[in-house]
């Protein structure tokens, strides 16, 4: 009786194993196949009844199914960027063509005395063309660095009112070709924060560049100052943009398609952003009260607000 029921015990334990042992023979053939093609929407299913068994096939499915869900997340974030660099390629590719266009136009008109009219008007085309490449090929050169972390900032004690009054000076021109009303508020006297000097120039450069393009009608400036902070606004309208676009400025490459024949990279806010955090300081836009202020339905007001820790003296 002893060894049938052994027997028994041993031919049930035998059985366990064997069936274990398929069990995990057809998953693991199972996940060979789904390996093949992640993109599938494949599960592994259950060869025999098995509460432990069941369990562990639940957390593998559950793993796959974020493994997919991150694929198609990659997939997507790829499709996105090879679309940026045709954006991009597209923006440089534009004025190199231009200014490529008229050297060889200037090769040929060198030859004839009366084309110096033309020269100069040509000469006056390929400067603008050339700098627009040179804001290009910054803007890349900053963003590259920011997001590689090798933009190296020294803060230190910084008379913002001085920085934006020779920023705006060293920019009137562009605002000046918009033709737009300009009315700036800064004090005379300093206004001390916490910051890098170049890093806020090229922030306040990033930001009226960007009034250049799509200010419609004015531009307006102004600082206020707190004992903890020091904030500067930049208001503007413009009927280039949407209610929809706003949450959008600040993200790499965004674009409207209307203005990218102005030049525009679509990055001059996202390194002025980043480099405001660098600097733990705040670059943000809202919408102002449109219908305060405007008479078009169409046209939005909107208003960048950098805010960057105030340096108090005692």
């Amino acid at each position: 009786m002893l060894y049938i029921i052994l027997s028994i015990i041993g031919g049930y334990f035998a059985f366990r194993y064997l069936s274990i042992l398929y069990a995990f023979g057809e998953i693991t053939k199972e996940l060979q196949e789904i390996q093949k093609d992640l993109t599938q929407n494949q599960s592994l299913h259950l060869p025999i009844p098995n509460r432990n068994l069941e369990k562990v096939l639940c957390t593998l499915n559950n793993t796959l199914e974020e493994i997919r869900k991150e694929r198609q997340k990659y997939e997507k974030r790829e499709k996105e960027f090879r679309r940026q660099i045709e954006n991009i390629s597209h923006d440089l590719r534009t004025p190199l063509t231009v200014i490529l266009g008229y050297l060889k136009f200037m090769k040929k008109a060198d030859k004839e005395p009366e084309m110096d009219k033309n020269l100069s008007e040509a000469l006056e085309i390929i400067e603008r063309k050339a700098e627009i490449m040179k804001i290009l090929v910054t803007q890349f050169y900053d963003f590259s660095r920011l997001n590689a972390g090798d933009y190296s900032l020294t803060l230190n004690n910084v008379d913002i009112s001085r920085t934006l009054r020779e920023s705006l000076t060293g920019n009137y021109q562009v605002l000046d070709q918009s033709n737009l009303a300009i009315e700036v508020d800064i004090p005379e006297h300093p206004i001390w924060v916490i910051g890098d000097d170049s890093a806020l120039e090229r922030i306040f450069f990033n930001l009226f560049q960007n009034a250049g393009r799509y200010a419609e009608s004015f531009l307006t400036i102004s600082i206020k100052e707190d004992m903890e902070n020091v904030s500067i606004s930049f208001i503007n309208d413009t009927n280039m943009l949407s209610e929809e676009d706003i949450p959008h400025l600040f993200d790499r490459f965004y674009m409207q398609d209307s203005s990218r024949n102005q030049g525009g990279t679509g990055l001059g806010l996202t390194v002025a952003k980043s480099l405001a955090e660098e600097m733990e300081g705040i670059l943000d836009v809202t919408i102002v009260n449109k219908e305060a202020l405007n008479s078009k339905k169409d046209k939005l007001t909107i208003c960048f607000d950098l805010c960057m820790k105030a340096r108090r003296y005692t």
